[in-house]
């Protein structure tokens, strides 16, 4: 009686581990995350013609050429610090990405070339092979604090084009309309395609940034590349800073040159993958447009 119950009892026991083995070998198989990306940002050389501390600093004093001499080379390397940090900062945001911390980068980067300095191809590979990175983002700051004059020139006279042509039809071609339109205009649109005014309680402070991204894992070459073009100074980046300090060039700056880095840290995020290898061991490049890289053929 006893063995009976005993064999019966293992019996379904037996039916109930079977069942569940079998439902759990029929269940799809769990997605494998992606691996994250390693990337590191190397240096962001700045190539904008600044020639004096004025032009992106906010001073009590002009300082004399002597101490020009000495304040210029140390503010523009520290502008460059400051945007290979933001920029750091942005893309580790991103899911998808592992970066390499900022100040491991900046020893990393002290170790190959001295500060403002461009990396040359071979340099970009030791920087992606010491760091263990399969991507390396470099940057460009093309504009800072003013825009050139190839844009602002090309900019102003497109819109003042159209809009003259609206204000001529809308009046007859008055010349006097049109004139007064052109003196409001140039009045209101300059520090926009310049910069470094203000109008209505609105800040210009343009800053034109431009990265590229090399890849180093399994094949390399330049994948991506991208522009960010900051012109008006957002009120809610600046309200970030003290009342007080809000006014000042190199602040207003710093504003646009988060909102830029911030920017090229989001395409990233949407686009930057590693690619694959084509015939001749190189990448293939992610497909990007903007105009402004068109203008830059115009110098």
């Amino acid at each position: 009686m006893h063995s009976h119950l005993f064999i019966r009892s293992a019996t379904a026991m037996g039916l109930i581990l079977f069942a569940v083995g079998c439902s759990t070998l029929s269940q799809p198989p769990q997605d494998t995350p992606p691996t994250p990306i390693t990337i590191i940002v190397g240096p962001v050389f700045l190539e904008a013609p600044i020639t004096k501390t004025s032009q992106v600093r906010s001073l009590d004093e002009t300082p004399s050429p002597e101490q020009e001499q000495v304040l210029l080379p140390q503010l523009i390397e520290d502008i460059e610090v400051n945007a290979q940090r933001l920029l750091t900062e942005a893309l580790s945001n991103q899911k998808g990405f592992t970066v390499i911390p900022f100040e491991e980068a900046r020893r990393l980067h002290a170790d190959l070339v001295a500060p403002h300095t461009l990396l040359t191809d071979a340099q970009i590979r030791e920087l992606g092979r010491r760091s263990g990175a399969g991507i390396v983002i470099t940057g460009l700051i093309h504009d800072y604090g003013a825009v050139r004059w190839q844009y602002w020139v090309t900019g102003w006279l497109t819109h003042v084009t159209i809009a003259t042509s609206i204000v001529g039809a809308a009046t007859g071609w008055n010349p006097a309309a049109i004139g007064i339109y052109l003196a409001v205009d140039a009045t209101t649109d300059f520090p926009l395609w310049w910069g470094g005014g203000s109008v209505f309680g609105w800040t210009f402070r343009p800053v034109r940034l431009h990265a590229d991204a090399t890849q180093l894992t399994n094949c390399e070459g330049l994948i991506w590349t991208k522009e960010e073009l900051a012109i008006k100074v957002p009120g809610k980046a600046l309200a970030e800073y003290p009342e007080e300090l809000r006014d000042k060039k190199e602040i207003q700056l710093e504003a646009n040159l988060k909102r830029a880095t911030g920017d090229i840290a989001d395409a990233a995020g949407a686009k930057l993958a590693l690619q694959t290898c084509d015939e001749d061991d190189k990448p293939e490049q992610i497909s990007t447009f903007s105009i402004l890289s068109i203008l830059d053929l115009l110098y």
